[in-house]
């Protein structure tokens, strides 16, 4: 009887050490998104790192201490993170996306290329990945492996305008100015003032440059 109550007590002092571990990890990570929403970005890293320290779960403290390393403008302290927590959890797309924000915003085209395309490795179908290689592609003119990009997008949603405009022109610099008419003539329906959109129906349409479009 004495032995069942030691062991009983000792769970208890076991489950009650359990429990303030929890709440000194849950305190860090709570502390590290008061941080970031006063913008005080060092700090909430600080808190995150604190978190793992405590005993947080490793893939959730590096993808946000990237996270944080990118809205800190730390980008090579970023890629680290992102490149653990990709190591960590091979089919998440946080850190890859991540990564690819990260190229973006250093001007690193190909790099944030080849991150998108590890996001479609793992989700064929994430349409602002989709949409992201694209533009990469068409801002190198490699328009043809663009247009592939594009009209996945296009198909997933093909009531969205940008979508629409993307996979368009993206046509018309090949030459298939016909093949793009039907997505002019919607976009004029839908969005006749959005940008460029009159200038595409007018390609694909045989109209000269400036050509009055008529009343809408």
């Amino acid at each position: 009887m004495k032995t069942h109550i030691l062991l009983i007590a000792f769970a208890c002092v076991t489950a009650a050490n359990a429990v303030d571990k929890l709440a000194a990890i849950s305190e860090a990570w709570q502390q590290s998104l008061t941080a970031e929403s006063s913008s005080d970005y060092a700090g909430a890293l600080e808190s995150v790192l604190a978190f793992k320290s405590a005993g947080g779960e490793t893939y959730l403290a590096a993808v946000r201490a990237g996270w944080l390393s990118y809205l800190n403008k730390d980008y090579p302290k970023a890629i680290q993170f992102y490149t653990t927590a990709a190591r960590q959890e091979p089919r998440a797309i946080t850190p890859h996306l991540g990564m690819m924000n990260v190229s973006l915003a250093q001007g690193q085209p190909d790099d944030a290329l080849r991150s998108a395309r590890e996001v479609l490795k793992i989700d064929q179908f994430h349409r602002t990945t989709l949409l992201t290689a694209g533009e990469i592609l068409f801002n190198q003119q490699d328009y043809r492996k663009a247009e592939v990009y594009f009209e996945r997008a296009y198909k997933l949603m093909p009531e969205d305008p940008i979508g629409m405009s993307w996979f368009g022109w993206a046509q018309i610099n090949q030459g298939q100015g016909r093949l793009a008419a039907p997505l002019f003539e919607k976009l004029m329906q839908i969005n006749a003032e959005g940008y460029m959109v009159q200038d595409g129906f007018a390609i694909t349409h045989g109209l000269p440059p400036g050509a009055p479009l008529g009343q809408r």
